[in-house]
Formats: structure tokens, sequence, C-alpha cells
């Protein structure tokens, strides 16, 4: 991309829009794809649900289980 004729800007444009080759120097290629989607925060928002003592220590039996005792 070092000898590419479009400023940096330019040349990240047709990958927002499509897959684009941008090609430097005829021999090398560099393929751009749009990045991935933004995060979404509370799609499942009445969807999901988390107990109360979600985060409450667990019980020594259950924890020397996880711990192989």
């Amino acid at each position: 991309m070092q000898n590419a004729n479009t400023s940096g800007t330019n040349a990240v444009d047709p990958a927002q829009r499509a897959n684009a080759t941008v090609r430097g120097d005829g021999a090398s290629t560099d393929r751009l794809v749009p990045g991935n989607p933004p995060v979404r925060f509370g799609v499942l928002q009445g969807q999901a649900w988390i107990a109360d003592d979600f985060d409450a220590p667990l019980p020594d039996y259950l924890l020397d289980a996880f711990e192989g005792r």
C-alpha cells in the first residue's frame, strides 16, 4: 500500500462498502474487507435472566468438585 496512488482515507472507504482490492506496485495485492459490525448492547434485553445470587460463593462440596478434591 506504500505505492498506492490514493490517500489513506480514500483507500479505506471502498472497504467499508464492500470487498475491494488495492493494487500497489502490480506485484503485491492487499485485500481490504469490511470490519466487524459494532457490538449492540441490549439486544437480549428482557429475554435473559440472571439469578440474584449469581456471584455468591459456591458451597464447599461443589467448589471441591470443580477443583478436583
